[in-house]
C-alpha cells in the first residue's frame, strides 16, 4: 500500500515537472512574439521616422531652390529667394550690415579695416581667383564691377551662380543703398533699423560741430590719387568721405564746388594753377604726403592758399576714408565731427 502511495506521489510529481515546462516553453514562445512583434513595431516608427525626416529634408530643399525675380542695373535677375552661400566681389560691409554673412570675399574686401571684427570664417578669393569661387559653391555673388568695361567677368561669374551687378557708386546715397538691399535679402525692417542708427550718428555729429563752425563757412575736399598721381576735387558722392561731409554733415562746399562738382560729378582733375577757385576757409585732404611728387616746383601754390596759411587743413586716413561702405561712413561721419571739434578745442 505504501509503495502504491510513494508511486502515486512520483507520478503526480513528474506531472507537475511536465505542467512546470510546458508552460515555461509557451511563456518563453509568447515573450519571444511579443519581443518579435515590438521589434517590428519598432522598425517601423523608425522607417515611418526616416520617411518624415526625408520629406522635411526634400522640403527644406525645395525651399532652398525656390527663387524670385528681381530689377538689377544690368537687368532682370532671377536668383534664389534665401541664398545660402553668397560670394562678393564688392558690397561685403553692406552684406555685414544687414547681418549676412557671405561665404567668400575678394582679398581686398577683406583687408577692410572697419571690418576686421566681422569676417572670421570668410573665404579669401584673392583677386576675383575663379578656382577659389568654384570651391566655395556659391549660390549668389555680388558684384560692383562696370557691365560696359568689365562684361568678361561678369560672363565668368555667371557660369558659376547667379550674379547680382551693381556698379560701383551706382546709388547716390546710403539710403537708397541699403533700402535696395534690404529688398533684395528680404532685409527691410534690418536695413531701416540701421538706417535710423546711421541719421542718429549724424545728427549727433551736426550738434557736436555747431558751436564751432559757421554757415558761411566752407569746407573743400581735395586730395591726390595715388594710382595717377594727379590732383583732385571730391563731390557728395562715394568718394574720399564725401558722403559724410556734405550730405550727412551738412557742410558747406566752396561755391565753385557746389555749382560744378556737388550733385553731379564724384570727382574732378584740376592742375596745381586752379586750385585756389576750388579751395575753401578749411580743406580735408586726401594723400596729402603726395602733393611735392605731384606738383614739383609748383607745390608753393598750394602753401599760398588761405587755409593752408591758417591752418586749417585736415589731413584724411586713407584706410577710413577710402571705403565707399556703410561701416565706414559711419566712422567718418564720427572722424569728421571729431577732427573739427579738436581742432578748435586745441585753441
Amino acid at each position: 500500500m505504501q509503495t502504491q502511495r510513494r508511486g502515486l506521489h512520483i507520478f503526480k510529481i513528474v506531472i507537475l515537472m511536465m505542467l512546470v515546462l510546458m508552460l515555461a516553453a509557451c511563456g518563453s514562445t509568447t515573450n519571444t512574439a511579443a519581443t518579435e512583434q515590438g521589434t517590428e513595431a519598432d522598425t517601423s516608427t523608425v522607417a515611418a521616422s526616416g520617411e518624415q525626416t526625408d520629406g522635411e529634408a526634400n522640403n527644406s530643399e525645395e525651399a532652398g531652390k525656390e527663387t524670385h525675380t528681381i530689377d538689377t542695373p544690368n537687368g532682370k535677375l532671377e536668383l534664389p529667394v534665401h541664398p545660402q552661400r553668397i560670394v562678393v566681389d564688392g558690397y561685403l560691409p553692406n552684406m555685414l550690415a544687414l547681418g549676412i554673412k557671405p561665404v567668400g570675399a575678394t582679398r581686398w574686401e577683406l583687408e577692410n579695416k572697419v571690418i576686421q571684427d566681422q569676417i572670421e570664417g570668410i573665404a579669401d578669393i584673392g583677386e576675383r581667383s575663379l578656382e577659389s569661387i568654384l570651391e566655395l559653391e556659391p549660390d549668389l555673388i555680388i558684384t560692383w564691377v562696370n557691365p560696359a568695361a568689365d562684361a568678361q567677368i561678369i560672363e565668368q561669374y555667371e557660369k558659376i551662380a547667379p550674379t547680382l551687378v551693381i556698379p560701383y557708386n551706382h546709388f547716390p546715397d546710403i539710403h537708397e543703398n541699403m533700402r535696395y538691399f534690404g529688398s533684395v535679402f528680404d532685409k527691410e525692417a534690418e536695413a531701416e533699423e540701421w538706417l535710423i542708427g546711421l541719421d542718429q550718428v549724424a545728427a549727433d555729429a551736426r550738434e557736436q560741430i555747431s558751436p564751432y563752425i559757421t554757415p558761411e563757412d566752407t569746407f573743400a575736399l581735395m586730395g591726390v590719387f595715388v594710382a595717377d598721381k594727379n590732383f583732385y576735387v571730391y563731390g557728395n558722392g562715394g568718394y574720399r568721405g564725401g558722403e559724410a561731409i556734405y550730405t550727412h554733415l551738412k557742410l558747406n562746399p566752396p561755391e565753385k564746388q557746389r555749382n560744378e562738382i556737388i550733385g553731379k560729378e564724384t570727382n574732378r582733375q584740376i592742375s596745381y594753377e586752379v586750385v585756389g577757385e576750388y579751395a575753401g576757409d578749411f580743406i580735408f585732404l586726401d594723400q596729402g604726403e603726395m602733393l611735392p611728387e605731384v606738383w614739383g616746383s609748383n607745390e608753393g601754390v598750394w602753401k599760398t592758399l588761405d587755409a593752408v596759411k591758417n591752418n586749417r587743413v585736415f589731413q584724411l586716413d586713407p584706410d577710413l576714408f577710402w571705403g565707399n561702405d556703410p561701416i565706414s561712413l559711419k566712422l567718418q561721419i564720427q572722424e569728421i565731427a571729431k577732427m573739427i571739434v579738436e581742432r578748435e578745442q586745441s585753441k
